[in-house]
């Protein structure tokens, strides 16, 4: 078996009938598709049944399972493939089976992944921003990697690379990704970046980037901990720590305060001024050390708000951290 898409499905009735028809055209041997129901509340677990009922491919598998996130549904999916190499694709958005076809061409290597390019409307996005080529001593490019990532949805990741590694998804969090940018470097040995699109992302649809936030945005701090943490285990020197805890700044604390940004006084800004303040303690916990304001990205004005809401959060003397658990556990029942 040469590929495994593994799709997680929550509520997706309306969002993925475009990638679903662009699976029912793949009729081969070697290629098998993967869709796990993560507890949806609609239709979405009898429109993946009728997909298999229907398609042309008998190597189809559909999973139902309760709601764990993204990462619980990429993880049951990942314990049941069988291809050299596993690809976890959103179910808005879709794929190209150009992609396919050069897998298949390289199919004697053994990359510990191949990066594709990214549509995205109009634009063609290398989201690891690196040169094409084949990296085969990835051990001397760990910095470009900590650096250079780029998407996990645009990869083509080798299954026993994973298992070996024992690569799995956190479950029972939004921003599921994150934390394997501070893991996969430090354990890749050879990849590709390839010129090839393979992935076609859409903005039409609401997304966890792209909606409110609810009580599951913050799971980009519990992910945040959890990958940095991962990452401070597999780091050999101080020049990967920083890198590491420049990631961190940048996931737990500036990525965070965008998400609840807004003009008016509002109870976002109470939890900014939470999330400020427990990064301060974890500052000191997880021997940081590093001026966030070091790090701040985007406009003046962004630069601004962060300063003032910074100057405030002081204001705040208890510990948060009860306060945050609690929030998942009430997110996650």
């Amino acid at each position: 078996m040469l590929l495994s898409f593994i799709v997680p499905f929550f509520n997706s009735k309306k969002k993925s009938k475009r990638l679903l028809k662009t699976l029912s055209s793949i009729d081969q041997d070697d290629i098998e598709i993967i869709l796990i129901d993560d507890g949806s509340t609609d239709n979405t677990y009898k429109m993946l049944m009728d997909f298999k009922i229907n398609a042309i491919n008998e190597n189809i598998e559909v999973i139902e399972q309760e709601n764990k996130g993204p990462g619980g549904a990429r993880n049951a999916g990942l314990t049941r493939a069988k291809g050299k190499y596993v690809w976890f694709v959103d179910s808005d958005d879709d794929i190209r089976i150009e992609a396919i076809e050069f897998l298949k061409e390289i199919s004697d290597k053994n990359y510990d992944f191949i990066d594709f390019n990214i549509q995205s409307g109009s634009e063609v996005i290398n989201s690891m921003d690196i040169n094409p080529g084949e990296y085969s001593d990835a051990e001397n490019y760990r910095i470009v990697l900590l650096n250079h990532f780029g998407r996990i949805s645009s990869k083509a990741i080798r299954r026993e690379f994973l298992i070996e590694n024992n690569i799995f998804y956190p479950e029972y969090c939004l921003y599921e990704d994150n934390p394997l940018t501070y893991i996969y470097p430090f354990l890749v040995k050879s990849f590709l970046k390839t010129e090839v699109v393979g992935y076609i992302h859409h903005l039409e649809f609401e997304s966890i980037t792209r909606s409110q936030p609810s009580l599951r945005t913050l799971d980009r701090l519990y992910t945040s901990i959890y990958g940095f943490k991962k990452g401070l285990e597999l780091a050999q020197n101080n020049v990967e720590v920083d890198i590491l805890k420049e990631k961190f700044i940048k996931n737990y604390l500036t990525m965070t305060t965008i998400n609840l940004q807004s003009i008016k006084p509002s109870k976002n800004w109470v939890v900014t001024w939470k999330v400020m303040k427990e990064y301060r303690k974890l500052n000191k916990k997880l021997d940081i050390n590093l001026n966030p304001f070091c790090f701040l990205e985007g406009s003046y004005k962004f630069k601004l708000y962060f300063t003032f809401h910074w100057a405030i959060s002081f204001l705040i003397t208890t510990d948060q951290t009860e306060y945050f658990n609690n929030i998942r556990k009430k997110a996650w029942n």
